[in-house]
């Protein structure tokens, strides 16, 4: 008698279903389908595919490594403009300090971090001498924040960056906001532009939350911007190709 793949206790022909990806056998109660998805699937006509636990979590991980296979071709297209941007303004590369697989490695994995958060700039701060009051405080502001931009979040972390300084009454250290999830921080950072319509809100200012590497792509790209400009080019921006900063012309191809 065959087993079910996921309790190893035997099965019968009336309360099993197979799994369309390794075609392994197991019990319909431990498939975790209802009554009707279960009847849905006896249908040869069907359009959709029934994978077990064990099949799920591999399709997952797969595209998890697509995902991170995408991440490191975009930044290996950051790292030859980098090197591009150098060799054009004559700057001599040191072999040594180009990043070699391990640091693009850590560039993925901090990436993969920091995309769940979000940076708040020009938010007032309350001068509390209990730091657990403060924290409260930050709590409430950014979750009143987040409702008015019509984003749910039930467990979130707030982190206020610099040194604090006791003296000054007029401090706006920025905060980062650390989200369950990276949809909600996108979701969050493509409605920031509500923020002006609030007056408590119009002057904060709602970035994502970038890497070093990142954010010294973003100066080189601002520069040879301002660098354009001065030199008399006045239908040029700054574009973001793959995730990549880059200086166009409006209406005409990438420069």
């Amino acid at each position: 008698m065959t087993s079910c793949a996921i309790c190893n206790n035997g099965l019968t022909p009336e309360k099993e279903i197979a799994c369309d990806m390794c075609r392994n056998y197991i019990h319909t109660t431990c498939s975790g389908l209802s009554r009707t998805e279960l009847q849905y699937l006896k249908n040869k006509d069907r359009k959709l595919s029934f994978h077990c636990p064990t099949c799920s979590d591999l399709k997952l991980q797969l595209v998890k490594l697509h995902e991170l296979a995408s991440t490191v071709s975009a930044l290996e297209s950051e790292l030859r403009t980098l090197k591009e941007s150098m060799t054009s303004r004559d700057v001599k590369i040191d072999p040594i300090k180009v990043p070699d697989v391990e640091c693009i490695i850590q560039e993925v994995s901090d990436r993969q971090r920091r995309k769940n958060n979000i940076i708040l700039y020009n938010v007032s701060e309350n001068v509390l001498n209990n730091r657990n009051d403060q924290v409260a405080a930050d709590m409430e502001l950014v979750g009143e924040l987040l409702q008015m931009l019509d984003v749910s979040v039930d467990n979130l972390r707030t982190i206020r960056l610099g040194k604090f300084d006791s003296s000054r009454t007029d401090m706006k250290r920025p905060i980062k906001v650390c989200l369950p999830d990276g949809d909600i921080a996108s979701k969050a950072f493509q409605r920031r532009q509500k923020l002006r319509t609030s007056d408590k809100f119009k002057n904060v200012f709602l970035v994502k939350d970038k890497t070093p590497m990142q954010l010294k792509l973003y100066r080189e790209a601002r520069q040879e911007l301002l660098t354009r400009k001065a030199a008399g080019e006045t239908d040029v921006y700054i574009k973001y190709i793959n995730d990549v900063p880059k200086v166009v012309k409006a209406g005409g191809p990438e420069n």
